[in-house]
């Protein structure tokens, strides 16, 4: 009797991670242009794109100098967090430059774990829970990272990170490549791993006979650990920058 019902799920968690894990080439249907784009990962983050968007629109549409509105006040503490997070690590003039980014980052992150937790019958997935989107928010992190670094310690003195010792370049070459690898990674396997759990919850007959009480409890922990990885990737961020501007170290 388990057999029947165990090869159709064992089969679903397969084309699940299939999904989330391929790069370039989407296995499953519905892929945009030649089967490259994700499209369910497209419409996701547009999605997400316009509900900050329509964010900013309206925050902005309401400042004051006064008592502030709900909208206001949140935007606000969390953009006081980041700034004296930041402050705390490297200091508050080069905060000052890369909390606009961090700040950014954690918006759009964090609403990219949630959109997954939305049940729309399979329109929306979490735009971090595909590699793609990942590893092309990492490469952009690191982009800016190496060039602030190069600006602020001039060519001469970025090169001269990875031979300082000689003996060590390789070794140097190979961890500044892997950071945007293991932010892409670490960011991608906690979010992936929660939407596939949440499938799986939902074919389970215990929790179909128990619904929606687990389901409740997995969504609240999915929040937290979404906020969390947000905030992991956005402080992973600030400590690179801080790094690679350091000129005091170099």
């Amino acid at each position: 009797m388990g057999i029947p019902l165990t090869v159709p799920l064992l089969a679903d968690i397969a084309s699940q991670i299939g999904s989330h894990v391929s790069i370039g080439p989407n296995p499953a249907p519905g892929a945009l242009i030649g089967n490259v784009l994700h499209i369910d990962t497209v419409v996701s983050t547009l999605f997400v794109s316009l509900v900050l968007i329509a964010l900013a629109l309206y925050v902005r549409s309401r400042l004051t100098q006064g008592v502030p509105g709900t909208a206001q006040n949140i935007v606000e503490m969390i953009l006081e967090f980041i700034v004296d997070t930041a402050k705390g690590q490297i200091g508050e003039e080069r905060a000052t430059i890369i909390a606009p980014m961090a700040f950014t980052l954690a918006l759009f992150i964090f609403l990219s774990n949630m959109v997954g937790l939305i049940p729309t019958g399979g329109l929306f997935k979490s735009p971090t829970a595909d590699l793609n989107t990942t590893l092309a928010l990492a490469i952009v992190v690191m982009t800016y990272v190496e060039v602030s670094s190069i600006r602020a310690r001039r060519v001469g003195g970025f090169l001269k990170h990875f031979v300082s010792p000689p003996l060590l370049t390789p070794i140097l070459i190979i961890e500044e490549v892997s950071k945007p690898v293991t932010l892409a990674l670490r960011l991608f396997g906690n979010i992936a791993a929660g939407e596939i759990l949440l499938i799986l919850l939902g074919s389970l007959p215990l929790v179909l006979l128990t619904s929606p009480i687990p389901t409740v409890i997995w969504v609240a922990f999915s929040i937290f650990v979404g906020a969390v990885q947000a905030f992991v990737f956005v402080m992973l961020t600030i400590a690179y920058y801080g790094i690679g501007t350091d000129t005091e170290a170099h």
